[in-house]
């Protein structure tokens, strides 16, 4: 049965009556055109996973005996939050008690729900389905909802979980969840405000008192709700998602003298949503920027590469990040950085470490070398911030050295430079809590080009995590990666275990190993929350209901 829905706003209401008379917001890139379909039958059939055939028997008993062992390790936490937090948020593991972070709607059961169907724990799938069905969205906990968040992972997580399992509830319980996210786009230029009052439909920003907000927050609803609207047939999701791309490339010409943005592709992390306009001219791919990137090319693909002004945002946006946004480090590394204006300044956190595997994808369907060859060097640099410690594992954020610039080292404190001597960088935030992107893209990068030593790289990172974060219950974060709980015999611990460590970081550590074939990148991809999403609906630029 086709679900038939009602939009929660009259903004969505003119949006869907307006595809009728024009093309869907994205088939046209700015220069109105459409994509070359022989190029995108192309693309269709163009394989991008590594053919494994040769694998030994060796090198497949070792491999599953990786997966099996991390599969335990899920086990482990899950078990911890099913005794003592379970429907809740997040669980508080060094206090044994539940957390409300996520207006109390189950964050980190939705958001683990596709990695309990990954790992084959179909007992605990179907337990936490039938939570699912009676969680009630309009109920906000006395909390405001974060849209951006509530988004990758309640939203993702139920999208997710429909399209592996089947399940009807879950695409239900989506809807209604984002149709209660709508408000949140009902604003003069259709861009989202950050927070969202479910019971009045009343937006604001998380700065209170402003109309702030960030590029990342604007940018990351394209593929979730692009799918939605594809499993629906309801073009308002897709529309509201994209009108919030158009409203920023409206209000921001590179060429307006007055313009903050002024590298075409690097667009500002911070702006107005009232006016549209970018209120610092600071440009960077990691935390407040990085799944608005993301996000072009995965949506892109996710269209059946069909959204063709995703694709063209994207080749200007990597062109400017390799021209302006990456810098040598004096030991030979190529990092990112922030770019404001002319200047660039080496520091990096670790959500960049998000565009080797995703740079990787593109560049595969693109053909391109000199792309490829960027991802495996920004994937270099990368996991020498983990390896370079004695826990394996790698700081928040750090600050790097550039090669021949001697002002970058001059600049640093005593115990800076001491650290610059002995490691290459400053920890400049050195704890680690858990998070997945360096883990995703040297499972994606595994799983492009078949080279072992990713995956090994992956599994001395999960050691990492079993020697320093793994305590009674669960997992935490640990505060300084520069110690090793095992020379030391003290865990130095960060109490903090958000839904993500479920969601994302242990299952990339799982998929790494798994039989290749399970969420083949042929066949899926990942949203940012690491929640897959099935490559096998075809688009051919309009949205008729898959769902029944």
């Amino acid at each position: 049965m086709k679900i038939q829905l009602v939009s929660a706003c009259a903004l969505a209401l003119s949006l869907a009556s307006a595809q009728t008379v024009q093309p869907l917001t994205g088939i046209l890139d700015r220069q109105g055109n459409r994509a070359n379909m022989q190029q995108v039958n192309a693309l269709r059939s163009r394989r991008l996973q590594h053919d494994f055939s040769d694998e030994t028997a060796e090198q497949r008993a070792t491999r599953r005996q990786r997966a099996e062992a991390i599969k335990k390790g899920f086990q482990y936490a899950w078990a911890g939050y099913e005794k003592y937090a379970y429907g809740a948020d997040e669980i508080d593991v060094l206090k044994m008690k539940p957390k409300t972070t996520r207006n109390g709607w189950g964050a980190t059961l939705v958001d683990a729900l596709d990695t309990l169907w990954v790992l084959g724990m179909k007992d605990e799938f179907a337990q936490a389905r039938e939570y699912v069905a009676k969680i009630d969205f309009h109920n906000d906990g006395g909390q405001l909802a974060k849209v951006f968040e509530t988004n990758i992972r309640y939203v993702g997580g139920l999208l997710s979980a429909y399209e592996l399992s089947g399940d009807s509830v879950f695409l239900q319980k989506a809807v209604e969840l984002t149709d209660l996210l709508l408000p949140a786009f009902d604003t003069p230029l259709g861009l989202p405000w950050q927070m969202l009052n479910i019971t009045t439909g009343q937006g604001s920003s998380e700065t209170l008192g402003t109309t702030s907000t960030n590029l990342a927050e604007i940018g990351t609803f394209q593929m979730e709700f692009y799918r939605l609207s594809q499993l629906t047939g309801n073009a308002t999701y897709h529309e509201t998602a994209q009108r919030a791309i158009t409203a920023m490339l409206e209000n921001n010409n590179p060429q307006d003298p007055a313009s903050l943005y002024t590298i075409p592709g690097l667009y500002p992390l911070d702006f107005d949503m009232m006016s549209g306009r970018f209120t610092n001219s600071a440009a960077y791919w990691g935390g407040g920027g990085d799944s608005f990137y993301e996000y072009l090319i995965k949506t892109w693909i996710l269209s059946d590469f069909m959204l063709h002004r995703n694709l063209d945002l994207w080749r200007e946006s990597i062109q400017a990040f390799r021209n302006y946004a990456v810098a040598e480090s004096a030991d030979g590394f190529l990092f990112p950085g922030f770019v404001d204006g002319t200047k660039f300044y080496p520091y990096v956190d670790t959500f960049t470490n998000f565009i080797p595997g995703t740079l990787g994808i593109a560049s595969k369907l693109a053909g391109s070398d000199t792309y490829f060859s960027l991802a495996e060097q920004l994937l270099e640099a990368g996991y020498s911030v983990f390896a370079k410690m004695s826990s394996s594992l790698g700081a928040e954020a750090v600050r790097f050295v550039r090669r021949n610039v001697g002002s970058d080292y001059l600049q640093l404190s005593a115990q800076e430079r001491a650290q610059v001597d002995r490691y290459g960088i400053v920890l400049a935030r050195p704890y680690y809590v858990l998070r997945p992107e360096l883990i995703e893209s040297l499972f994606v990068m595994y799983r492009l080009t078949g080279k072992q030593e990713y995956a090994d790289r992956v599994w001395d990172i999960w050691q990492g995590i079993q020697r320093n974060c793994r305590v009674p219950n669960g997992y935490v974060g640990t505060a300084n990666v520069a110690t090793d709980a095992s020379s030391t015999g003290v865990l130095n611990t960060v109490d903090s275990t958000e839904s993500f460590f479920f969601a994302e970081t242990l299952k990339y550590l799982y998929l790494t190993f798994a039989d290749h074939d399970v969420i083949s990148l042929d066949d899926y991809v990942f949203t940012t929350e690491a929640h897959p999403l099935s490559r096998d609906l075809p688009f051919d630029g309009t949205f008729t209901s898959y769902a029944s």
